[in-house]
């Protein structure tokens, strides 16, 4: 179509979005934030609307509107956190920026002529409530286009009409799931469910929003199918009178779509994050008192939310998260290019790699020592497609093809044309240094070497490597289909280049990458083993297991560090364990009790036998033989809350600040990152340094010197730790 060449006259035309009239009378609105890599709204987006609009209302010509963005794969991301996060503090302008939002996505719905947003891209947040407030949506049909509320996450709630919009386009239990978790939907599930109207190629996608404008116009609106509303909750959430939505808020159906979401909400968010239940008694206010009220509760929740320390410490946490891994090399390195990647070792980590890669659209080829054991990690990672099939994820046909990605083999045909080769093999110095050798014989001058190890120092398996500029650590965390962190290991020899490859592959899967440096443990392993080492000294001392495991889970932390040795198995706990003793032997004090229940032969949930039960007649509860086996017996005695928790999470602390010390993590964010991601440190606490600092680094030292004296040198604080307490300093300045 061509253009008439009519634009908006303003000198921040090119800056943030702009307007013009093409023939027909169709107004396009092109989202581009310049200097930025995806779209997001703003006090000043806000405003340049604002104008848009007035125009369109001014001019009879104009007989419909497209907003489209100009850029690839994303359409709006959300709010610009930097808004928010500066205006925090200030409860009246925060008022006055929610009601703007509301204000212009009412304006949007009472436009006078159709307005239909073409959707190539993520679409999240604020991105997700301007859409919705226009008269259709259509959708790219691509892998990147996307739709979530993802709010909660930072511990808010939308703040643009999110919470009462979405359940009026979609089932109420899906739209509270995605409030309440931030789970996004792709665009054919978003047709599917109603949010979006139409799904299209992107090459033609404004073509076909421009045809919706017509369709809408010939109809005098949009015609979908609606059952009839008190059949079965199906429609009523699109009843535009609301007549259906009232009779829902007083039947005993809405209360019990409510009730469970509250349930569902205490049970995964605990009392530590106060946005969850708050988004659902917001949601539940529009269904019962309607619209306008709905719009006021989320108003007033949001304003709220948005200046509590968890709302504070989750922000901190996002951007911490944004800019981990930066800043310790060249970030304008072109890193090799990544088509092909080999896994050698194809047990739960090596298939989970895999799986992962096949899914994020590389071709894999994936190799074991034998038949028995390819069939296994093959096994494995078709389970896992399924799972993303039966979570309406993918459908059939797509899982087909990402499996189909995956080629397994037993020798070594395949691997020498893979740009990036994982090894996932056992923790075997000699093993992995064989597989580096095996690789660099076959592959081609620009092929990438990653070990998975999580103990062994890259160096060394590098000792003999050719081209130790190409090899480094890529330790992924289990399971690697859910866990989001990726350590990735640099020696003093890795290349930029090499490092480069590493992130952008890392990226690519969905990962939050941090870089550390090479050393026993890196950084990961070490602070976990230290969390692990003091609970076994706790448990050693006569505390009780769930006892143990209960304090810090109230902490914040998901499961237990005894829970945990079972999730990773006594065999790897041990093993780290020794690698660090090894490493430190000045300080790293271990107890007997881990190695004498890994002797017994318990690995965990490996083979069902741990600290807990796993039998199918009574699962989950302790494993009293535990107690039988070491020291003491039975006769276990109680041990304070607080003092477990003091214990574990200052043990965590310290060998964090060793590792800060020592440089093998250089920034305080990505060791924050770090224990977030990857060792489930509670995020609300805002990272482990940043919940230091809150609670005073001269008490902790001083309390740190107390347990020292009274149960081991190895909750002596580190010499950083001294110095910035004495200096009256913190992490973060």
């Amino acid at each position: 179509m061509e253009r008439s060449g009519q634009t908006m006259d303003d000198s921040q035309q090119d800056t943030l979005a702009s307007f013009e009239v093409r023939d027909g009378g169709i107004g396009v609105i092109e989202i581009d934030v310049q200097g930025k890599r995806v779209n997001t709204l703003s006090t000043e987006m806000t405003d340049r609307f604002e104008s848009f609009l007035d125009r369109v209302e001014a001019d009879d010509a104009i007989r419909g509107v497209v907003i489209h963005s100009g850029k690839p794969d994303n359409f709006v991301a959300g709010f610009d956190i930097d808004e928010l996060k500066a205006r925090r503090k200030e409860p009246e302008q925060l008022r006055d920026l929610v009601d703007e939002g509301h204000r212009l996505m009412a304006r949007l719905e009472a436009l006078s002529v159709p307005i239909v947003a073409a959707i190539d891209g993520a679409c999240l947040g604020g991105g997700l409530e301007l859409a919705m407030a226009c008269s259709a949506r259509v959708a790219a049909d691509t892998p990147q286009t996307e739709f979530g509320l993802p709010e909660i996450k930072l511990g808010i709630i939308p703040g643009m009409g999110g919470t009462q919009r979405l359940p009026r386009l979609v089932e109420p239990q899906l739209a509270l799931e995605m409030i309440l978790t931030g789970r996004t939907i792709d665009a054919g599930r978003a047709a599917e469910e109603g949010l979006v109207d139409d799904v299209a190629h992107p090459g033609i996608l404004l073509d076909v929003a421009i045809e919706w404008i017509d369709r809408i116009e010939s109809k005098g609106g949009i015609e979908r199918d609606v059952d009839e509303p008190l059949e079965a909750l199906r429609s009523f959430w699109r009843d535009p009178s609301g007549e259906a939505m009232k009779w829902a808020a007083r039947s005993p159906a809405r209360r019990l779509v409510f009730d469970q979401a509250r349930q569902r909400a205490r049970k995964k968010a605990g009392s530590h994050y106060p946005a969850p239940p708050k988004a659902v008694d917001v949601i539940e206010t529009g269904f019962r008192e309607g619209f306008e009220a709905g719009l006021e509760a989320e108003s007033q929740a949001f304003v709220e939310l948005i200046q509590t320390d968890v709302a504070h410490n989750l922000i901190d946490v996002f951007f911490a998260q944004r800019q981990a891994g930066s800043g310790v090399f060249d970030r304008e390195v072109s890193p090799y290019s990544v088509d092909k990647i080999g896994v050698l070792g194809a047990g739960l980590m090596g298939a989970g790699i895999a799986q992962s890669a096949a899914y994020k659209g590389y071709a894999v080829r994936l190799k074991d020592k034998d038949l028995e054991g390819l069939g296994w990690g093959l096994d494995y990672s078709a389970r896992l497609f399924d799972q993303l099939v039966e979570r309406d994820t993918l459908t059939e046909p797509m899982a087909d093809v990402a499996f189909g990605r995956i080629a397994g083999t037993t020798d070594w045909s395949g691997i020498g044309t893979c740009d990036l080769v994982v090894e996932a093999v056992y923790e075997d110095l000699d093993l992995k240094r064989q597989m580096l050798r095996e690789v660099e014989e076959r592959g081609h001058q620009d092929l990438v070497f990653a070990s998975n190890t999580s103990t062994i120092p890259i160096s060394d398996i590098a000792a003999e490597s050719e081209h130790p500029e190409r090899v480094l650590g890529m330790h992924f965390f289990s399971p690697v289909h859910k866990m989001p962190l990726l350590e990735i290991i640099r020696t003093e020899s890795t290349s930029d280049r090499a490092l480069a490859t590493a992130l952008e592959v890392g990226e690519q899967l969905g990962k939050t990458c941090i870089v550390v440096k090479d050393g026993p443990g890196f950084f990961t392993s070490r602070v976990i083993g230290a969390y692990i080492n003091e609970a076994g000294w706790l448990l050693e001392e006569g505390g009780r297991v769930e006892a143990i495991d209960e304090a810090m889970r109230e902490f914040g932390f998901s499961v237990g560090p005894l829970k945990l040795i079972d999730e990773v198995g006594f065999d790897v706990a041990t093993k780290a364990g020794r690698t660090l003793k090894e490493a430190f032997p000045e300080r790293w004090n271990a107890p007997d009790v881990i190695e004498t229940l890994a002797e017994e032969g318990r690995l965990g949930k490996k083979n069902d036998w741990g600290f807990y039960k796993y039998d199918r007649d009574e699962p989950g509860g302790v494993d009293e033989s535990v107690y039988e086996a070491l020291s003491g017996g039975l006769d276990r005695r109680s041990i304070a809350a607080d003092l477990i928790r003091d214990r574990c999470w200052m043990a965590m602390l310290n060998e964090c600040v060793h590792c800060l010390q020592e440089g093998i993590v250089e920034e305080p964010r990505d060791i924050d990152v770090g224990v977030i991601f990857g060792l489930g440190f509670p995020p609300f606490r805002g990272g482990i340094l940043r919940y230091a600092d809150s609670r005073g680094l001269g008490d902790i030292v001083e309390s740190m010197h107390r347990l020292a004296d009274e149960y081991g040198d190895r909750l002596r604080p580190a010499e950083l730790l001294e110095q910035k307490a004495s200096a009256g300093e913190s992490f973060y300045q």
